[in-house]
Parts: structure tokens; sequence; C-alpha cells
């Protein structure tokens, strides 16, 4: 597993790239823009330049997060309208960085039921699709399970591949904090639980958020803690680090480090837990 973090973009997007480095990662990942705002201003050429010389200088590899109000689960109009033009940014400002991946939430249907809310989310990734062809891959991040968000069974990420006609565009992004409070039980069901995402999925992971809890197990409840400080502890994070299947996954620190503080902490002890006997 690749370890990296994800980083700050304020000054310019290469300055996330220069953070990185200085944390020891071997991945990083990046709002594209503000992730509170629908709309940006472009990234100049020269910074995209910028951006990209840097990622090859210090071989490092990207995913992108998308901002945090898209819906694509969404049945009004007037969001699911900002939505989809969101998402068309982002994922062109993707293709303009040379970022493969882009991760995003699937979505709440808000009341419209589980069913109704994936046929919207594969109607939308095809709106884009069709219109607009992006090389980036869209991955679709399991969630805790909070509220009527999308994404905590692995059965709405089959479904939503189904339903696509560019499942083949469609990823998976793992969360160990959603994971834990989802009801996977990573800590003391280790193998059962990879082993059935691996033979379900596969070769379709392609991001791994690595973050411990706060809260306890199956708690639906969204909070992240410090690697080795929460209720998954470090020996899930020793294991996973460890596994052969996550070779080529990037693993992406998303703790909450103090203000103005870095990863490079974290950073140094997850990679310190490779070649660990488990």
């Amino acid at each position: 597993m690749l370890i990296g973090a994800h980083e700050s973009i304020s000054g310019g997007i290469y300055k996330s790239v220069e953070r990185g480095v200085e944390d020891g990662c071997e991945c990083i990942q990046v709002f594209v823009k503000n992730s509170n705002r629908w709309v940006a201003k472009p990234i100049p050429e020269n910074e995209a330049d910028k951006f990209i010389k840097l990622t090859k200088e210090h071989n490092i590899s990207v995913c992108c997060h998308s901002s945090y109000l898209i819906n694509m689960a969404s049945k009004n109009i007037e969001i699911r309208e900002k939505s989809f033009n969101s998402l068309v940014d982002e994922l062109h400002r993707c293709d303009m960085l040379n970022i493969p991946y882009y991760v995003i939430h699937p979505g709440s249907h808000l009341g419209a039921g589980e069913d109704e809310g994936l046929k919207l989310v594969a109607e939308m990734i095809d709106n884009v699709y069709d219109e607009h062809g992006f090389n980036a891959s869209v991955l679709l991040e399991i969630t805790a399970g909070q509220g009527t968000n999308l994404g905590y069974d692995l059965s709405h990420f089959s479904r939503i591949f189904e339903l696509s006609k560019y499942s083949d565009k469609l990823n998976i992004c793992l969360d160990s904090c959603h994971m834990y409070s989802a009801g996977f039980d990573i800590v003391q069901d280790y193998d059962r639980v990879f082993d059935r995402i691996f033979s379900a999925f596969g070769e379709k992971i392609k991001v791994f958020h690595l973050n411990d809890s706060k809260k306890n197990f199956a708690s639906k409840l969204d909070r992240h803690e410090l690697i080795g400080k929460g209720t998954i502890g470090l020996n899930f994070f020793r294991r996973v680090v460890n596994d052969k299947r996550f070779d080529n996954v990037l693993g992406i620190l998303e703790t909450p480090i103090e203000k103005d503080a870095t990863y490079r902490e974290e950073v140094a002890l997850l990679k310190s837990l490779k070649g660990d006997k488990i």
C-alpha cells in the first residue's frame, strides 16, 4: 500500500504536492476547488503544469475528493442541476491535472428511498460521461450509514455498477472509520470482511481512507480519530498496510490533526508498520 494524506491546496493546487513531499507521502488526496462552494475560479494553466511536474518529479500518486455539496442521489431539481455542473467541473479539473481517481460519496436519498436514490446516482454518472467522456474514474466511497446516506452496504455499489452503462469507469474507495461505523467488523473479523469485499470488487478497490474512529462499532456515526487513538486500534492498520491485496492501493490519511499541523508523524507511523508480523 502507498501511504499518504489529504493535503491542503491553500496557496495554489501545486502546494499540495509540496506539502505531501514534506510529510513523506507516497500519495496524496486533494480537493480541486473549495470543498464548500458550488463554483470556483479556474485553475491557472501555469499552476496545473507545476502540479503535474511536481507529481512526476516526486513520483507521487494522486486522487481527488469531491466537494461536500454534491448530492448525486437528490431528486430536488435545483440541487441536482448544481450537483451535475459541479461534478462536471471537478472531473474536468481532474483531467486537467492528470488525476485518475475522483472519490465521491454516492449521496443521500433524503426520503426518496434507497432504490430510487441508487437509480439517480447511476443516471447522473451516465449523463456526465455521456456528455463529456472524462478520463478520470469515479470512485464511490463507502459511508457510515448516517441518516439517508447511501453507500453503507456493499449491495449499493453492486446496484450502481449494474445500473450504469459506464461500470468500467466506476471503482471503489474504502474508509476504515466508515466501515467500522457501518457495521463491518474490521477489527475482530478482518479476514472475513476483506475476503468478501475482494471477492465482490477485487481490482475496483483503488483508494483506502485510513482513519481511526472516535465512535464504537456499528454506531453509524462518521467521526475520524488519529491512528491508534480510537476504537479501531493500531493492530488493524498494521494488518492493512501489510495486506498484499492492497499493494497498489492509495492509503490516504484524513485524521483530525490540529490546525497548521502536518501529517508527517502519522505517515511515518503507518510506514513503520510495514513489515511487522501479524
